[in-house]
Order: structure tokens, then C-alpha cells, then sequence
């Protein structure tokens, strides 16, 4: 048994009679080297959110850019009229919105024609999936920065204007991503993944923009500016996380990619598990097919930030569902342990790492909602079950880890879609 390999460092000329003697096997010592870990990811999210949004300096817009959305949509008849009324309400003074329909069977071409009149450019072609149908709206596109919006997605009516004053304040930024909220989060599962998006998901993102090199754009809300799109070749369309994929070949182009949290869309998040589970699988199976593709950037100063520090982030993010399962596995052999024999000498030195970093997790979390433009106080009370619906999402990032690993063969798949 792992747990049995143990060992003494011993230290010459000194008495150990004088102090407590202590032995730790080799799976404890390789426990809290993981804990330590994970605990220091949690802690740098901490701090470089909090210079991000207390100490950085906010640019002004000097004029406003012209910008053109793009929604792209696939049998979307449900929400594709709400979301075009969406757009036509921002207070922005320059923009147009043009719906791509991607050869829908549905009434989506026709709901979304009824706002032809508005000024709504519509225009329908023969499936080619999301980001095909993205990239004929980019060259269709007038505007400066292109908007890419989810069909089951809105945005607060002043979202452009926060990303226009982002974009003015540094001129080498090539893409802004919004913050994504979850539209009505009712129900435990729809309310520990609006806290996920708060925590997890946008405070991870705070920190990395205070590095310019936040890693993803979220298809519910990202800002690009349109030549830099054409320089870097527009949409890729050979993986599953388009959206990650376009953000890396803007960074590997020397452009800084920040957040802005006040860039706020509501976006629809699965109510079924199983619907949960489709949305996962196809998030992560991308992101390790995208970190697959840009291996040249890991740890190499030529693309600075990123990739010194954007891209092994990512990795990590992605090795964290093995480090987890590895904690919860000796944590488990060390109660079974003590359960048969009575005999598990660093189950407590684990309980106590498990409980710090539990407490660190609600903390964190708690910090993360009370910073966000928009705090509820449902994802405060949901904190303390976040871990816990971290060991979740972890064990659905391995299966399709290891899904990816085997090729297997995936395919498209939506949640079920409700009136926004």
C-alpha cells in the first residue's frame, strides 16, 4: 500500500528526544505538495484580482469605436428574438447587429428576419457550424471591434461602453472578454454554476487581465478588434473550443487580451445534469485540444505572459482534476485504513489540510462574489457546497480527458433552450 512507503530524514549531530518525532509517508508528503498548490493557485486569484480591481488604473474612452455583433445561430428560434432585442436596446451610439443564420431547421431565420426592418442584417447559409457561421459575420462586419454574442445570451445596455473604454486605454489590446453571468439562476445546479462563473471562471480571468493575457473570450460576450482578426486568420474551426483557440492566436500575435467585468451578458446554463454534462465534456475536450495545438508557446518568453504564466495556468487548470481525485483517493485510503485497523497515523495532518483548504475556498469565494458588479447573495450562501461541486466537474474533466486521449468521436451538443 502507498501509504506504507515511509521515511525519516534524519539531521546529524542534533537530539530529537528534545522535540516530537514525526514520520510521514511518501503519499502524505506528495498530499500537501498538491494542497500547497492548489492553495497557491486560490491565493494568487486573490491577489492579483485585488490590484486588478482596486489599485489599477481605469483608461477613458477617447472616442467611441465603431462595432458590429455577430450572432451566430443554429436552431435558436426560442431565444433568438429576445437576444436581437437585446442588442437593439445597449446605450451604445455606433453599432450594428448582424444574425448569422447557420442553416437552421427551424423558424430561426424567420424570427430573426422580423427585425430586418430595425436595421437587423440577417443572413443565412448552409451549416458549417459555429465558427464558420462567426467568421462570414466578421466579413461582413464595418465595425472596428467585432462583438461575437450567443444566441441565448443578452447584454447590459452599457457593456459596449465599458469594453470601448477598456480598448482605449491600451492600444495593444487585440480582444476584451465580458463577464458572463447565468440569466436566472434558480435551482441548486444553475446556482453553484453562476457561482462557478463568479469565482472560478471570472476571477480567473480578473487575475490573468491584471498579466494582459487573459486565456479565454467567452462566445456569450467577446470583444475583438476586426484587423486584428484578419491578420490572425479569423476563427479556427478544427477544434471544439473556438473561442480559446481565436484567443490564443491573438496572443501568440503579441496582443494583450483583458477582462472587463462590467461588460456584463446573461447567458442560459444547463438545468439537467445531463445537459450539464454535454456542455463539459465539449469545454474541456476543447481546452485540451487547444493547449495541444499551441505547445510551442508553454514557458516561452517570446510570447511573454502568456506564455510564461497564461498558458501553464491552463494546464494546471486542466492537471487539477488529476490533483484533486489524487487528494480525495489518500484522503479515502486513509479512512478505510483507520476504519480496518484502527491505525492511520496522518489522517489528521489531512483532515486539517482538506478543512484549510475548504475555508480558503468559501473565503475566496465570498471575495470573488463581493467584488463582482453584480453580487447575490444565493452564491455566498451556496460557497461552503463549492468544493464539493468541484469534485463534480473534476471527475467529468477526466472522463473527457481521458475521452480525448482515446479520439473518441463527439459531436455538437446544446442544452435545451428556454424563452430568455
Amino acid at each position: 500500500m502507498v501509504l506504507a512507503l515511509t521515511f525519516v530524514i534524519p539531521v546529524p549531530g542534533f537530539n530529537f528526544s528534545i522535540v516530537p518525532e514525526f514520520e510521514f509517508s511518501v503519499a502524505t508528503l506528495l498530499f500537501f505538495g498538491m494542497l500547497f498548490i492548489l492553495i497557491f493557485r486560490l491565493a494568487s486569484f486573490g491577489f492579483l484580482s485585488f490590484i486588478e480591481t482596486f489599485l489599477k488604473r481605469k483608461g477613458k474612452i477617447d472616442r467611441f469605436l465603431t462595432m458590429s455583433i455577430i450572432i451566430p445561430a443554429y436552431n435558436e428560434e426560442v431565444t433568438i428574438g429576445s437576444c436581437i432585442k437585446s442588442m437593439l436596446s445597449l446605450n451604445y451610439p455606433c453599432y450594428d447587429v448582424i444574425v448569422i443564420d447557420d442553416g437552421s431547421s427551424d423558424n430561426t431565420f424567420k424570427e430573426a428576419s422580423k427585425y430586418s426592418e430595425k436595421g437587423v442584417k440577417v443572413i443565412r447559409q448552409k451549416n458549417s457550424g459555429k465558427p464558420g457561421a462567426v467568421n462570414r459575420g466578421i466579413k461582413n462586419a464595418s465595425g472596428e471591434v467585432v462583438i461575437t454574442v450567443d444566441a441565448d445570451s443578452k447584454l447590459h445596455p452599457d457593456a459596449l461602453t465599458w469594453i470601448c473604454r477598456r480598448f482605449s486605454s491600451n492600444p495593444r489590446l487585440g480582444a476584451v472578454a465580458g463577464n458572463v453571468k447565468i440569466d436566472r439562476p434558480t435551482g441548486l445546479l444553475k446556482t453553484l454554476q453562476s457561482l462557478e462563473y463568479t469565482m472560478s471562471i471570472n476571477l480567473g480571468r480578473k487575475s490573468q487581465s491584471m498579466l494582459h493575457c487573459v486565456m479565454i473570450v467567452p462566445g456569450a460576450i467577446a470583444a475583438l478588434k476586426t484587423r486584428v482578426l484578419q491578420e490572425v486568420g479569423y476563427f479556427p474551426t478544427d477544434t471544439f473550443a473556438e473561442d480559446f483557440d481565436i484567443t490564443m492566436k491573438i496572443l501568440k500575435a503579441g496582443y494583450h487580451v483583458e477582462y472587463e467585468s462590467r461588460a456584463i451578458a446573461f447567458t442560459q446554463a444547463p438545468e439537467t445534469v445531463e445537459d450539464f454534462l454535454k456542455q463539459r465534456r465539449r469545454w474541456y475536450r476543447g481546452m485540451t485540444q487547444v493547449l495541444s495545438k499551441y505547445q510551442g508557446m508553454y514557458f516561452n518568453p517570446k510570447y511573454g505572459t502568456a506564455g510564461i504564466f497564461g498558458v501553464p495556468y491552463m494546464w494546471l487548470g486542466v492537471s487539477s482534476y488529476l490533483i484533486n481525485m489524487f487528494l480525495l483517493f489518500i484522503l479515502l485510503v486513509d479512512i478505510f485504513s483507520y476504519t480496518v485497523n484502527f491505525s492511520a497515523p496522518d489522517l489528521n495532518l489531512l483532515a486539517w489540510g482538506i478543512l484549510t483548504y475548504w475555508a480558503l475556498t468559501i473565503g475566496i469565494s465570498i471575495y470573488a462574489v463581493l467584488i463582482d458588479p453584480m453580487p447575490k447573495i444565493r452564491e455566498i450562501i451556496a460557497s461552503p457546497l463549492y468544493l464539493f461541486y468541484n469534485v463534480f466537474i473534476d471527475c467529468i474533466g477526466l472522463m473527457a480527458l481521458i475521452e480525448e486521449i482515446l479520439n473518441l468521436a463527439m459531436r455538437w451538443e446544446k442544452p435545451k433552450r428556454e424563452e430568455l
